[in-house]
């Protein structure tokens, strides 16, 4: 059998958006196009403020003409609520936050074949299927093949597990899983990127936001970047052989003028590996930085991915 691993978690945010007007309120929020709104859709993308900074990301799922589902891993479910409801004029718009549930990841080509074991029919990529009360949509952890499954049941996923338990699935740790995560140039929101930042210096443009679709929060700002001007910062993959320090920590580079801010850290066998946000001019590959504990080395920057929940 293929190689694959599995990883468990708990969402941080899972909202109900129904009622008449849901459809096209939130295509003229989300970053990301949402059309044609066919039950079986799910787009990933990010919310943001009207001066384009990121507020928050999540997966949208369309399961009905008037109603959609909200699920996000790190954002909050009060922080995208809040965002959605100061935004309602006159719409017929109805948000509910509900149970986060729990959820796994099954990261690796040999997924595929245990899904179809387990009896799940593997969708493709931007679309979800819902059998016995558990989603199943394409997941954007890695370069490798990977999906989530979700259910509002913790139950019913704690029997999932221990199904994939019997079959001999691997299961890893959170911190080993932000590490495959960061080597894929996969930011991390609101952690990495967030409401200080704009999308473009996440690399988020093009994969997690449309530069296509209508008007929407933010866009004029997205769009001006990407077409006038290019973004001053950026995120760079760092490295350290140190204890890990705490996030956030400002950088500095040899003529002590800070360029930025590690944001993330997670430790490995021989220190440690996170993210950094910083000035594009001043951040050389291969070059160190100085914070006030220790040293750390540049060691490539992020590249936009295109994920499996479109």
């Amino acid at each position: 059998m293929k190689s694959f691993f599995g990883y468990e978690y708990e969402p941080a945010a899972h909202l109900l958006v129904t009622d008449e007007d849901a459809a096209d309120f939130l295509q003229s929020q989300f970053s990301n196009e949402l059309r044609p709104f066919d039950v079986g859709r799910c787009t990933y993308g990010v919310w943001l403020d009207v001066k384009g900074k990121v507020i928050a990301d999540s997966v949208i799922f369309c399961e009905g003409a008037e109603r959609f589902r909200i699920l996000s891993e790190y954002s909050a479910s009060a922080v995208i609520a809040q965002k959605l409801k100061q935004h309602i004029i006159a719409d017929d718009v109805e948000i509910e936050a509900q149970s986060t549930g729990a959820a796994l990841a099954l990261i690796g080509e040999g997924a595929v074949a245990v899904l179809q074991q387990l009896g799940f029919s593997v969708p493709e990529a931007g679309s979800f299927v819902n059998k016995l009360g558990v989603m199943l949509s394409r997941g954007r952890r890695s370069t490798a093949l990977s999906f989530e499954l979700w259910s509002d049941s913790a139950a019913t996923i704690a029997e999932l597990k221990a199904r994939l338990v019997e079959i001999g699935m691997e299961w890893i740790s959170a911190e080993r899983m932000q590490l495959i995560r960061i080597a894929a140039g996969i930011p991390s929101v609101p952690c990495e990127i967030g409401p200080n930042d704009l999308p473009g210096e996440g690399a988020l443009v093009g994969d997690a936001v449309s530069l296509t679709k209508g008007c929407y929060l933010g866009q004029e700002v997205v769009s001006r970047m990407h077409h006038v001007g290019r973004p001053q910062r950026g995120l760079f993959r760092i490295s350290g052989s140190e204890r890990a320090p705490n996030c956030p920590i400002a950088l500095y580079n040899r003529e002590s003028k800070k360029i930025g801010e590690l944001r993330s850290a997670f430790s490995t066998e021989n220190g440690w590996q996170g993210v950094a946000l910083l000035k594009t001019r001043y951040a050389v590959v291969g070059e160190s930085l100085n914070h006030e504990t220790g040293s750390v080395k540049i060691e490539g920057l992020f590249q936009s991915i295109k994920g499996g929940a479109e």
